[in-house]
């Protein structure tokens, strides 16, 4: 049986099903593109460019209930629960791993003469972000569980997958369907470990971020989508201000700098 969990921004979630509210459609479709031209002599168009845009996303409902009371209850039960002042994530129970974080179109509640339900409660889901994104990140344990990662993620089976190193040269793999760019969609690379001026090539993207300030073997340094942290505070000014990327499939990454012993990672979600 098909249903949905609502999670609030604020930790609250809500089981459709559990509540009586029957998941009738929710099928997401591709991504939405948006073609760029540019119109060349007076007879054809050149293209210039694709972007993806946000994705409208179908929801139908029906929504039970025991007397005409109760069915009023319902009705606010459903607004409050798809409020769209605020952003929320949706999760289709049949592939749990992964989840749409979307805002509510005005919901209509339609009731059945004589029926104690409001029936074909129609609106679409607007998801800005265009891609679902993996519940879990990379730092979340990879054994690959079921309960975090699942089939249909794109993870490959005849190579395990890892996101913590202690070597100079490694690689990751991004199980996303696209590409995945640090200002677009920000991830945390973590260091721990000394570095006169650290340097991180992604060879697969041919991008260096180079940080000029020492980092000792006691210091926390991130790198977060455009950010530099060392200990929490900006060092923007001290690095070249370089942005890594992720592409589609294996990432080939170099360092170096480093003396001693070290350890990097990788905090990211996937896209899809």
């Amino acid at each position: 049986m098909k249903t949905l969990t609502i999670q609030r921004e604020d930790g609250t979630e809500y089981d459709l099903a559990a509540l009586h509210m029957d998941v009738i459609q929710f099928e997401p479709p591709s991504a939405a593109y948006t073609h760029n031209v540019v119109q060349v002599g007076p007879y054809g168009e050149r293209h210039v460019g694709t972007v993806a845009t946000q994705r409208l996303i179908p929801l139908k409902l029906d929504a039970f209930a025991t007397n005409d009371l109760t069915v009023m209850m319902k009705r606010n039960q459903l607004f409050r629960i798809f409020d769209s002042m605020s952003a929320f994530y949706v999760i289709d129970q049949r592939l749990p791993t992964i989840r749409w974080h979307v805002r509510a179109e005005q919901q209509p509640f339609p009731l059945y003469d004589n029926w104690n339900m409001g029936g074909d409660i129609t609106f679409n889901l607007v998801c800005i972000d265009g891609y679902a994104e993996s519940v879990s990140t990379t730092l979340t344990p990879t054994e690959l569980e079921l309960s975090q990662w699942g089939l249909g993620m794109n993870l490959p089976l005849n190579k395990p997958l890892h996101y913590t190193f202690t070597t100079p040269e490694f690689d990751v793999y991004n199980a996303s369907n696209i590409d995945i760019h640090a200002e677009e969609r920000p991830y945390q690379i973590l260091f721990q470990g000394s570095a006169g001026s650290l340097t991180i090539t992604n060879a697969t993207t041919n991008q260096t971020f180079q940080c000029d300030q020492a980092i000792g073997s006691g210091d926390q340094f991130v790198l977060y989508g455009a950010w530099p942290l060392l200990n929490g505070q900006s060092i923007y000014q001290n690095t070249n201000h370089g942005l890594i990327d992720l592409a589609q499939g294996w990432n080939h990454f170099k360092l170096g700098g480093c003396s001693g012993s070290f350890k990097i990672a990788f905090d990211t979600r996937f896209y899809y």
